[in-house]
């Protein structure tokens, strides 16, 4: 060969997924309690570069590894910097926890680049250039969100979990929805797996030959002495020389960018969703539906936790000109641990060892749900801290609260609670107007109950409790009752009779959405995992499949599902399905059971359908729920972070909704998900279906999927922002902390806002032009700012060519011009 090529030398690893496999272990006569792994892959990379002078040693590391090694083993950060500065070594990636972006939210994505290249900038003084999409993260806003937190370069290179469109170039620019362009690596055939050790590089000859001056990649793993992958450089040393005797040129990835891009005119490409190939189920451990698919619905829970109170505190701090250091020091450790637990081993490998910190050994899921869990218990205490910290917040007993931290004003149904009252002639109101609400109870002198509010798009919806005689309100609703079915002005729902079943119908507009909790095969699983040998005579009722058609002992399976309308009053009504899968002759307790409830809220039309299954015994299952829909020559169009596309593929993921229209666009509805991604799409000329995996293989214990139903004809704003409001958390609090007002609200619906915090004295709001169009509009701000900046996502000034600032007697106007799929942050002082 004429050597006229590069060779990437590089090692992937991560201290948060794999690493917590393997905390403790002796390296070099010292002992690790925490970060052997991880530590021993460091100092073994570094190793090679010894062993075969020439070769760079690349990490691809998670940034909270080099945290968590400077803290066990400072001497391996110390010879990791001198090998960096001698160009011996080099960092790629620069993401805090290594996630799978396209499967978490929009303030994460950033968040995952931005802390991450912060991070080791702080602990190696090296900053990171070249992304690499690690085990795949992939979507069409990735250019413009590597740009914005400081990359340069990016490679679409990775071993596992799909592969981005195949393109047979050294290199393009890459172009994303929004037209930002990065310079970037395609999916060639030039990447080579790690499992391929103890031989040469002979098939790739030709290969190479065929680019000009391409990158020969090799991905390596070194996992600790008895694992996999031969536990260092070695297995690949007939391929170094091998790339020696070649003549190619080593080579770090940002390196190879800054020696090529001088010589190339490089030809543009826009990679669609529809061409990732994404597959994180690709591991039979872990991945789409595995355990019900709770960690990415823990996941949502924990992001819009952090998101609420990191805006609370933001608004208080403008509010009252000071900042909390020790508020945003408690938000950066949260933010961190989210970032830790969207680990993609968390993703995919759910079943990998985890160690606790107490030293209990179990999964990477439970453990990633356990630390979910306490998250979001993390969170919610500091809200309430922030909340009722202050000694001028005098609670008025007549008032309840609402906070809504979203930036989208909407009618909200919320629930509250008053104490030391009775129902009696009490009434609500909101700005001078009474409000629909119902009691739901009365006991102890407590009063629980539903209502109907006006949030605005930030700030607090204040509802006063009146007594008074009552006469009914233009809002009173009284929906019509039958024994399976529930009717409105607007909606009927009905069973089908004997089945899952439920008909939603949109009467106004006549279309009909059937909903079916559940589908697919049933089986038992010894607790141990595999196949249950035969049922115990004991069993009276088993069924194999949801359906109830395939066989069972009793033969009567399909009059076990029962229907009631569970509640009903003016602001919501619930329609339940119920149906014992396994029981036991000798106890009336069933083993296992499963519901479904479709609740219609009767005050803004919001339909939920939720399927519930607990069993007490592992069952292996292959379980969706499907909705049935008769939208003509349908169209499916479905989100990813800060984005959507509309599909023409069946086998799909959508991050947090799909929006189906019927041919002529002018009906419609958009579906939310609770976090169960996956998608099976099914068309026809005159309708078609939607199966959400929920759950697959072995499942124990209590499980519970809730989608959100909106009927009507949606723009891309309106599903992104039905999809917000609907998984935020909004409750009553008693506070006067906070102003009765918006804060911060746009002038176009298309702008919406995905995050406002504070960083000392400078105050940052986040907006998206949410769609294809060119959009000007106006950001009104409750309060004088005194000065304004345009930033990237690192807070770095840029071109303010397009802002201009409105100061009025107590409030700011910014106006703005969005390019389309444009993300703005805003930074002002007060």
């Amino acid at each position: 060969m004429s050597g006229n090529f590069y060779y990437f030398f590089c090692n992937h690893w991560t201290q948060g997924g794999i690493g917590f496999a393997f905390p403790m272990g002796w390296y070099n006569g010292k002992k690790y309690e925490k970060t052997f792994s991880t530590s021993y892959t460091i100092h073994k990379m570094l190793d090679s570069a010894d062993m075969y002078p020439g070769l760079i040693a690349s990490l691809e590391l998670d940034a909270y590894a080099y945290e968590e090694v400077e803290k066990e083993d400072p001497q391996c950060i110390v010879r990791l910097k001198k090998y960096l500065s001698e160009g011996r070594a080099s960092i790629e990636g620069g993401t805090y926890g290594q996630p799978f972006g396209q499967d978490y939210g929009w303030e994460p994505n950033i968040r995952q680049l931005r802390y991450g290249r912060e991070v080791i900038q702080k602990v190696l003084d090296y900053n990171v250039d070249a992304f690499l999409v690690e085990e795949q993260w992939y979507h069409p806003q990735m250019p413009q969100l590597l740009r914005k937190s400081g990359f340069k370069y990016a490679s679409l290179q990775n071993q596992n979990s799909g592969q981005v469109m195949p393109l047979n170039e050294a290199l393009i620019d890459w172009e994303g929805i929004d037209g930002t362009v990065i310079p970037a690596i395609p999916a060639n055939d030039l990447m080579v797996s790690c499992v391929r050790q103890y031989t040469g590089y002979d098939e790739y000859q030709k290969r190479l030959e065929e680019y000009e001056r391409p990158l020969l990649f090799q991905w390596v793993e070194i996992w600790p002495p008895g694992m996999d992958w031969g536990a260092s450089a070695v297995p690949f040393e007939k391929a170094i020389h091998q790339v020696r005797k070649w003549g190619g040129q080593c080579t770090s990835l940002a390196g190879y960018f800054e020696k090529e891009l001088p010589n190339r005119d490089l030809k543009k490409y826009y990679l669609p969703l529809d061409q990732s190939n994404y597959k994180n189920n690709w591991y039979q451990g872990g991945g789409w539906g595995y355990d019900g698919d709770r960690v990415i619905i823990s996941d949502q829970m924990a992001e819009h936790s952090l998101l609420k109170v990191e805006t609370l505190a933001a608004m208080l701090g403008l509010l009252e000109e000071k900042e909390n250091s020790q508020v945003h020091a408690e938000l950066m450790v949260l933010w961190k641990t989210l970032l830790i637990l969207q680990n993609h081993d968390f993703s995919v490998a759910r079943s990998y060892r985890a160690i606790t910190e107490d030293g209990l050994v179990t999964n990477a899921g439970s453990y990633g749900v356990v630390k979910y869990e306490a998250l979001i218990s993390q969170a919610q205490k500091l809200f309430t801290e922030i909340l009722t910290s202050s000694k001028d917040n005098a609670l008025l007993n007549n008032e309840l609260c609402f906070f809504n931290y979203t930036g989208i004003s909407h009618k909200r149904t919320v629930s509250f609670e008053i104490e030391n009252q009775n129902g009696d002639n009490l009434c609500l109101y909101q700005s001078g107007q009474r409000i629909p609400h119902c009691i739901t109870s009365q006991e102890e002198g407590k009063v629980t109950g539903l209502a109907m509010i006006e949030l605005p798009e930030l700030g607090i919806a204040t509802v006063n409790i009146i007594k008074e005689e009552a006469s009914s309100t233009p809002y009173d609703i009284q929906p019509i009752i039958g024994e399976s079915s529930i009717e409105d002005g607007d909606y009927l729902l009905r069973w089908i009779s004997g089945s899952w079943g439920i008909e939603i119908t949109n009467k106004q507009t006549r279309e009909t959405v059937e909903f079916k909790a559940f589908t697919g095969p049933i089986g038992k699983q010894n607790e141990h995992g595999g196949p249950f040998p035969s049922l115990s005579p004991a069993h009276e009722i088993f069924t194999f499949a949801f359906d109830g058609k395939t066989h069972c002992p009793d033969q009567i399976s399909q009059s076990r599902i029962k229907a009631k309308v569970e509640a009903s009053n003016s602001i919501k009504s619930t329609l339940l399905l119920h149906c014992d899968l396994l029981t036991l002759h000798t106890s009336n307790t069933p083993v296992a059971f499963a519901q479904s409830r479709v609740i219609l809220d009767h005050q803004t039309g919001k339909i939920e359908c939720e399927s519930y299954l607990y069993t007490g015994v592992p069952l292996a299952l292959q379980c969706h729920a499907v909705f049935k829909h008769g939208l003509a020559s349908a169209k499916y169009t479905r989100d990813f972070p800060f984005g959507e596309e509309e599909t023409s593929i069946d086998d799909i993921y959508a991050n947090s909704y799909l929006r189906v229209t019927n041919g002529k666009g002018d009906k419609g509805f958009t579906l939310i998900h609770p976090g169960v991604q996956k998608i099976e799409l099914s068309r026809s000329q005159n309708g078609g279906k939607v199966k959400h995996l929920l759950a697959r293989d072995q499942i124990n214990g209590e499980y519970k999927w809730t989608f959100s139903l909106y009927f009507g004809k949606h723009s891309s704003s309106d599903s992104a922002r039905l999809s917000k409001q609907s998984r935020a958390t909004i409750e009553a609090w008693k506070t006067n902390l906070l102003p009765k007002n918006t804060l911060i609200s746009m002038t176009d619906k298309n702008l919406l806002m995905t995050a406002f915090y504070q960083e000392k004295d400078r105050f940052t709001v986040r907006i998206i032009n949410y769609s294809e169009n060119i959009t000007s509009g106006y950001i009104k701000f409750a309060a004088l700012l005194s000065e304004v900046f345009l930033t990237d996502f690192t807070g770095t000034e840029v071109d303010q060519r397009h802002v201009s600032v409105e100061k009025l007697k107590d409030s700011s106007n910014i106006e703005l011009s969005f390019e389309p799929w444009e993300i703005i942050t805003i930074q002002f002082k007060k």
